[in-house]
């Protein structure tokens, strides 16, 4: 099976349209779009961290508690680390995007299944940021004006395309991903302020009448804290293009590890803490549990916004660069010779792209609905694509060897656990759209 031969020339075309230097002219990828693997550490943070970290702690209630939460938080992120060591091992240096990534190792089939569900996730992941903006909006003009509902001027079908235009739209047209790392690493700071905070209101509230859990009501509840733990640790279609404008592999691994331990802090502390403060009173946006806003709280839901501001543009790029592969064999050669209608694509790609997203967040109620059907698009960005990935590297070079049946056994076991977890996570999140459970207790207007 020789699917390296056959895909050569798609992934030049692809490597040239998407990181070319401003001039057009085809060089070096690395020499043109390198960055710190500490910028690079930021990039994917900011990418994996945001409505997974206000929704974290309602999980753990919904699992059954801390210690069994907690439990399955560290098998995920173990998967989770083992997925970027599969990407390590498989993934050429030069790859710009993840789909090309399942491109190279799987063939074409899979490459189009891989587009279709990263468009799918980032869309949706961009709907969900508009609304955490949104809410975060609400929260803010009810501190100023509890009466806000009142006024058209303070409603959110006009407080969110209006903050958006100015500060997410102009960010969204960058060839590469690097024009977005310095916007990406103020996101990390603004929301390292959230993870502080949820700690310190824990130790000045101190309830006396928190209820927590000590186990789940089901044993089948233990798996919903899966879809948020996916969720909230997905980066890995964000970090291939971020890997590619790396100096070398070494720097790769340290901004993985950078950011995967950062991620870990943040999720843990806003999880455990967060759910001591409110036990199973807990909400689904837990800022939105903090009753009466105080100055601190108040800050942290400015920073949340200026965070979800910052992520929307890197997860657009994702979007657009898979649109792109899903018809790479008729428009990538033309693209790579056509500056200009290379750029009247990309602003085509993003305006739809924007406006559509915008319109859809405006009329939808709020964020965990869209949580528990993303987190089973997150789980197949880390398990099962990377499993096909490592399964099908192994196959093109076969040695009879421990080593090639150890590592298939991996790859088979990481499919596994992917279908496993999305199809879940979809029974799940379908039968509680079916029986009507309200996800958000909530609602400032």
């Amino acid at each position: 099976m020789d699917i390296q031969s056959d895909t050569t020339t798609i992934i030049d075309d692809e490597n040239l349209a998407l990181l070319n230097s401003d001039n057009g002219s085809h060089v070096s990828i690395r020499s043109g779009s390198q960055m710190s693997w500490i910028m690079a550490a930021g990039l994917i943070i900011n990418a994996a961290m945001g409505a997974g970290l206000l929704n974290i702690a309602k999980a753990y209630d919904d699992a059954g508690g801390i210690l069994i939460s907690s439990v399955l938080h560290g098998i995920v992120v173990l998967l989770v680390l083992g997925a970027y060591a599969i990407l390590f091992v498989c993934c050429d240096p030069s790859t710009p995007s993840y789909e090309t990534f399942v491109l190279m190792k799987c063939g074409k089939i899979w490459q189009r299944i891989c587009s279709v569900c990263i468009i799918l996730y980032m869309y949706g992941l961009s709907i969900t940021f508009f609304i955490i903006i949104g809410d975060q909006l609400d929260r803010f003009l009810s501190f100023i004006d509890p009466l806000f509902c009142r006024h058209w001027y303070f409603d959110r079908r006009l407080t969110i395309p209006l903050t958006s235009l100015l500060f997410i739209f102009p960010f969204c047209f960058s060839k590469t991903i690097k024009f977005l790392q310095i916007p990406s690493m103020l996101g990390v700071l603004a929301i390292i302020y959230v993870v502080i905070i949820v700690p310190i209101e824990y130790a000045q509230r101190k309830s006396s009448d928190v209820i927590v859990k000590t186990g789940p009501d089901s044993w089948t509840d233990v798996f919903l804290v899966l879809p948020t733990m996916c969720f909230s640790y997905q980066a890995h279609v964000n970090a291939v293009p971020v890997f590619v404008s790396l100096k070398s592999r070494a720097d790769c691994i340290k901004a993985t590890l950078l950011s995967t331990i950062v991620l870990i802090l943040s999720y843990c502390l806003v999880a455990i803490y967060g759910y001591l403060t409110f036990g199973i009173k807990v909400d689904h946006d837990i800022l939105m549990s903090y009753h009466p806003i105080s100055a601190i709280v108040l800050i942290a839901i400015i920073m949340v916004a200026i965070k979800t501001y910052t992520a929307y543009p890197v997860n657009l790029f994702c979007g657009r660069t898979a649109i792109d592969s899903l018809s790479n064999e008729t428009t990538a050669s033309i693209i790579a010779t056509d500056v200009e209608h290379s750029t009247k694509r990309r602003i085509l790609i993003v305006c739809l792209w924007y406006f559509s997203t915008l319109t859809a967040a405006v009329f939808l109620p709020n964020i965990s609905v869209a949580i528990h059907y993303l987190g089973a698009l997150a789980a197949s960005f880390i398990f099962i694509f990377p499993g096909l990935c490592l399964y099908f590297h192994v196959e093109q070079n076969w040695i009879n060897s421990w080593e090639n049946i150890i590592s298939i056994s991996i790859g088979i076991l990481y499919v596994a656990i992917g279908v496993f977890v999305t199809a879940l996570t979809l029974l799940q999140s379908l039968m509680a759209d079916i029986s009507g459970e309200e996800r958000s207790t909530s609602r400032t207007c």
